[in-house]
């Protein structure tokens, strides 16, 4: 009797799976920061990503510090914006605050 080899997965359909076992109750904000570091550069341009030095999620609040004074008060001004980008890329209303420093 003849079987079909067992087909490879889709590369996002993995991915998808792949993120979906990260998240848990006891990770759920490392999962949204390991998110927030794979789009930054991508959404927020390579200057933005130079000079952004780490990421912290906690109580739903992303905090965003950045080496670049000009940059900082620039982003400052379009957190909302952040927060709705990131969002939008997460699938769900997850972020509730992005603070600068």
């Amino acid at each position: 009797m003849y079987k079909k080899p067992p087909q490879k997965p889709e590369p996002q359909a993995l991915k998808h799976a792949f993120l979906r076992l990260l998240r848990n109750q006891h990770n759920e904000a490392g999962y949204f920061k390991a998110r927030t570091k794979m789009v930054w550069e991508k959404f927020f341009g390579k200057h933005t990503a130079d000079n952004t030095r780490d990421f912290l999620v906690r109580n739903r609040k992303l905090y965003v510090y950045v080496t670049n004074a000009p940059l900082r008060n620039q982003l400052t001004m379009v957190r909302e914006g952040i927060r709705d980008r990131l969002n939008e890329e997460f699938g769900e209303d997850y972020l509730e605050e992005v603070v600068i420093k």
